[in-house]
């Protein structure tokens, strides 16, 4: 397929993001650029030429990046029936961003990524979370989003990390006498990370040994998450 278009523009945040592999960082890039405004509709059959991959290969790092809640995957159908005419393939937060149409082959400058590389911290800290198993979240939730952007305006994704994961051991560790367990929401409000993080000596001011009255914080939110939602099986 002949193409006009000069190249394209990967977000900063995106091509050195640890969190995505090359694959799902050029894949989310191409998407985005046949992503118009009914989305993206190209077929792994598309995209195992372009790339040179197996067309199951290429099925795998669409759900990747799915199930990472970069992009979100539609199928339409034949009337009720079953068999699947199509696939819609979006990018989240797309809006102000530069689009190439294969058929007319251009593209524009790509503006207005900052929503999209937040929405890029965010998953990576809620993963993160769910890693240490404090209590894992099935899902992302609008309050749970807000609460982490907000402290994204104030400290970087590693410092946030690290946090998190002195939380985890603090909470989880026997020398220490902090025995709370909060949600990620909570965690993630202002008076409360900002008790984990790194400057504020956690592991020193939580110590068992030291005279510090046991803390008897009561929490006004007590639901917990259980396991991950378990990742679909959709081919096309």
């Amino acid at each position: 397929m002949e193409r006009s278009f000069k190249g394209v523009w990967i977000p900063r945040e995106i091509w050195l993001s640890k969190d995505l592999t090359l694959q799902e960082k050029v894949f989310l890039v191409e998407i985005g650029s046949l992503d118009n405004d009914k989305g993206c509709f190209a077929s792994n059959n598309y995209f195992a030429e372009f790339f040179g991959l197996s067309k199951n290969r290429c099925s795998e790092i669409i759900k990747a990046l799915e199930k990472k809640q970069l992009v979100s995957i539609d199928y339409i159908r034949e009337g009720n029936k079953k068999n699947i005419q199509k696939r819609v393939i979006k990018v989240f937060d797309k809006s102000n961003r530069g689009i190439r149409k294969i058929e007319e082959g251009y593209s524009e400058k790509c503006e207005g990524n900052n929503t999209l590389l937040n929405n890029t911290n965010i998953y990576t800290i809620f993963e993160f979370w769910n890693e240490q198993s404090i209590i894992v979240h099935r899902k992302i939730t609008t309050k749970m989003k807000r609460h982490i952007n907000a402290r994204l305006e104030d400290y970087s994704e590693e410092e946030l990390k690290q946090a998190i994961s002195n939380y985890n051991e603090i909470l989880k560790g026997d020398e220490y006498y902090w025995t709370h367990r909060w949600t990620l929401e909570d965690f993630m409000k202002p008076s409360n990370v900002i008790k984990f993080l790194k400057e504020s000596d956690p592991h020193n001011n939580y110590a068992k040994n030291k005279s510090i009255q046991k803390n008897t914080f009561k929490p006004q939110n007590n639901n917990r998450g259980h396991n991950l939602v378990d990742e679909e099986e959709m081919m096309f």
